[in-house]
């Protein structure tokens, strides 16, 4: 690689900073970002007076400065955006306005069963003239939400829009956690006339038939060659995505670059053989390019491929050389200016970082291992090894942002399906080609691609059942930091590997890693015995109590929506036996999963909430209490007491002075527990938890005024939503709130101000959507672990 490669790099990745920081975080901090890089270049050239340097940092600082003239407007519009349809939501408004769908709608795969009414697809608004209630603004940026349409008439309205279609909404805006919901009343497709609209319709005939080809394939199997092609992942379950997600091969299932890469080598191979000309194989290089980005649709990662590949596959029409580096540079800063939203997506990220890693760090790595091997390992080997390596260290930050786990297998799984993913990729788009002309032929080249997507299902379905392929690691910023902190020392080490002083450094590090005192955090090692666990089991509450004795009891919350993620989560935990089950009121999302609760797991007897209607959801042929205020149980280590509520009558009447929150009594009648953990638990003793439910503010009110005292741990309620009685959460005054919510649920839980609320109360929170399943071990209950993935 030359120097002059490497020129457009540091003002490009300035630029890129920048945009992320702006989306997420506002303009004013890509502001204050600006200046303060702008300040340390000024500061490096009056430190340093080499002419040289300064030149060098001066002409740097020029492109930085430039970059940000055209990337802050672009931020400004795009904030200026996202207001308005928050101010929106803040009022009230009902709001008509244009998208551009991202995705085919459907109804959502995840959450409890009565979450998953209507349908959904994540889209950009187009930007221009919008009405919000009685007034017409300006939309001056496109910007991401996701839409829901709900009841018959609008559902169906959504339904008959299809991926990259623009519609034309009508209804109302929710924001909360950064996501801009917006729930239609009405919905128009706009035709798309000319040339562009039979282009949409000869791209959904062609997806269209994949489906068909498919149709006869195992779901997973099926989803996961459309989407190795066309990034159709319809069909595919949440399980196999999780655990291709923790096996480090999620791009699999998502087009990225490397399919760029494939259908041009797809394209000029065949053609070098043939003897074609060089411009003539460049020319429909570049035709199949366009055509492949037309099929796939508005993804980050291949928008960021065929920008790359654009310049390149141009300077070799031409006849001259193009440098990656630089190609990657002028792609990052391009689309950091002309679209922040797109530049700081999580594709774009993981896109462009492996990209960027296997570009800069990828060959010297090699080297270093072909050099420390003394030549036995060869260049080509050595370059195996070290790409899916440096990719997986350059995203792996990006990727503790999403789950705060990591996999000591995510390279070797890549490495092993590597060689699968080309072959099956490429059949797979023969066989869409090939079925438009012939179906049969199509259909059996799909099923030879999915020979390849069954190999790679296996290979991650291996890794996930290994020992550390889960390995919890500190959330948010410690732990991205961290990640950083090891990929740096890393580096480093590789870099000074002849130097004396790393060998003595690396071998303290060893020592310090493989102590007793850290040998716990290891792979492999057994797991603390635990007291209190909240299974992830989706949009819905499943949380377990074990007591301290030589055979522990074990009493199951509520069972959560999905009896096959409860089962999963009994399987991890090792729980076999179920003295006590707690129904603390009869919603599908606390109670959906009972048909889990069979043979051995059959609870000893239950308990629920004193409504007639919660009759209706419980395991037959079990013992059955109508539990009130003073029901208690007591067993070695462990001893409960219903706090609320006293009587069905007292739970209907604060559903009547309910305002927001859900109709019904049955919230309000949620069974709320204090759980006194330890061997001191009978004597009231212990680690004390009070679980909610799912409350809402009028019975928490009421609960707070029979003057519950202090808990070391709070069950919060109904997941975190907005509905919360302060005074309830500061008499509790826990140390740590346990919030059990779905992954990227539709109801915007758990809210900002319930988390500045457990924030401002001093208490650490842990959230089954971001941590897993969380265990509290019974050496420590108030220091949670994850032992499973989010969902």
């Amino acid at each position: 690689m030359r120097r002059g490669d490497l020129h457009l790099l540091p003002a490009a990745t300035a630029a890129w900073a920048l945009a992320v920081l702006g989306m997420s975080a506002g303009t004013a901090a890509a502001i204050g970002g600006g200046a303060l890089l702008t300040a340390l270049v000024l500061a490096a050239v009056l430190w340093w007076r080499g002419r040289s340097l300064a030149h060098r940092l001066l002409a740097h600082l020029g492109l930085g400065v430039l970059a940000a003239a055209l990337l802050l407007p672009a931020l400004h519009r795009a904030e200026t955006a996202t207001e308005l349809l928050e101010d929106a939501a803040a009022r009230g408004l009902v709001v008509e306005l244009e998208v551009r769908l991202g995705a085919d709608p459907e109804a959502p795969s995840t959450g409890p069963v009565w979450a998953r009414e209507g349908v959904g697809a994540m889209a950009r608004t187009v930007s221009g003239p919008v009405r919000l209630g009685p007034e017409q603004e300006l939309l001056p940026a496109s910007v991401p939400l996701l839409v829901r349409a709900q009841g018959t008439e609008p559902a169906e309205q959504l339904r008959g829009a299809r991926d990259g279609s623009v519609i034309a909404v009508r209804g109302t805006v929710r924001a909360d956690g950064g996501l801009v919901v917006l729930r239609a009343r009405e919905v128009r497709v706009v035709p798309a006339g000319g040339v562009r609209g039979a282009l949409e319709d000869a791209r959904h005939v062609l997806r269209e038939q994949n489906r068909r080809a498919t149709a006869h394939l195992p779901p997973d199997e099926a989803a996961l060659v459309r989407g190795m092609t066309t990034g159709d992942t319809r069909g595919l379950s949440e399980t196999s995505e999780e655990i291709m997600r923790r096996a480090g091969i999620s791009h699999l299932v998502a087009v990225s670059g490397a399919n760029i890469a494939l259908v041009i080598a797809a394209v000029l191979g065949p053609l070098l053989l043939l003897g074609v000309r060089r411009r003539r194989r460049i020319a429909l290089a570049a035709l199949a390019m366009a055509s492949y980005v037309w099929l796939v649709g508005d993804e980050p990662s291949v928008q960021r491929a065929a920008t790359m590949a654009a310049p390149l596959l141009a300077a070799r029409f031409a006849g001259v050389r193009a440098s990656p580096v630089a190609a990657l540079a002028m792609t990052v800063a391009l689309w950091s200016v002309l679209d922040p939203v797109t530049a700081a997506s999580i594709g774009f990220l993981l896109s462009a970082l492996a990209t960027a890693a296997i570009l800069l760090a990828a060959p010297p790595l090699a080297a270093a291992i072909s050099g420390m091997s003394g030549g036995r390992v060869g260049r080509t080997a050595a370059l195996v090894l070290a790409v899916p390596l440096v990719a997986q260290l350059a995203c792996t930050p990006v990727l503790i942002l999403l789950a705060p786990e990591i996999s000591i297998w995510a390279v070797p799984v890549n490495m092993v399906v590597g060689p699968l993913v080309g072959p099956s990729t490429v059949i797979g788009l023969l066989a869409l080609l090939v079925g438009l002309l012939w179906p049969p032929a199509g259909s059996a080249l799909s099923t030879l691609a999915a020979g390849g997507a069954h190999l790679v299902l296996l290979v991650a379905r291996t890794a996930d059942a290994l020992p550390g392929s889960r390995i919890a690691v500190p959330e948010g910023a410690p732990g991205v930091l961290g990640a950083i902190a090891v990929i740096i020392g890393l580096a480093v080490a590789v870099a000074m590997r002849r130097h004396p002083l790393t060998r003595w450094v690396v071998a303290a590090v060893l020592v310090v890693v493989l102590a007793p005192g850290a040998a716990r955090w290891l792979p492999g090692q057994r797991a603390p015995s635990w007291v209190v666990a909240a299974c992830a089991v989706g949009q819905g509450d499943a949380l377990l109590l074990r007591g301290t004795g030589a055979d522990p009891v074990t009493v199951l919350v509520d069972t959560g929506p999905d009896p096959a993620a409860l089962r999963e989560c009994l399987d991890r935990l090792q729980v076999h036996r179920l003295d006590l089950l707690v129904l603390t009121h009869p919603h599908a999302d606390h109670v959906g999963g009972l048909a889990a609760l069979t043979g051995d797991r059959a609870p000893a007897q239950q308990w629920i909430c004193p409504l007639p209607s919660a009759r209706s959801a419980i395991v037959p042929g079990v013992l059955v209490t109508g539990a009130i205020t003073g029901t208690a149980w007591e067993l070695e280590g462990l001893a409960l007491e219903v706090l609320w509520p006293p009587s069905a009558e007292a739970a209907e009447d604060a559903a009547a002075r309910e305002h927001g929150g859900e109709a019904g009594a049955e919230n309000d009648c949620s069974l709320a527990l204090d759980a006194r953990l330890g061997t001191d638990a009978a004597d009231g003793g212990g680690t004390r938890l009070v679980a909610l439910g799912d409350l809402e503010p009028a019975a928490q009110a009421e609960l707070a005024a029979l003057s519950p005292g202090r808990a070391d741990i709070v069950k919060v309620a109904h997941h975190g939503s907005r509905y919360q009685d302060e005074e309830l959460y500061a008499q509790l005054d826990p140390e740590l709130a346990l919030v059990t919510v779905g992954k990227e649920n539709t109801f915007g839980h758990p809210t900002t101000r319930t988390l500045d609320m457990l924030a401002g109360g001093g208490a650490d929170v842990a959230r089954t959507d971001l941590h897993g399943t969380v265990v509290l071990p019974a050496e420590d209950p108030l220091a949670p672990r994850s032992v499973g993935p989010g969902r």
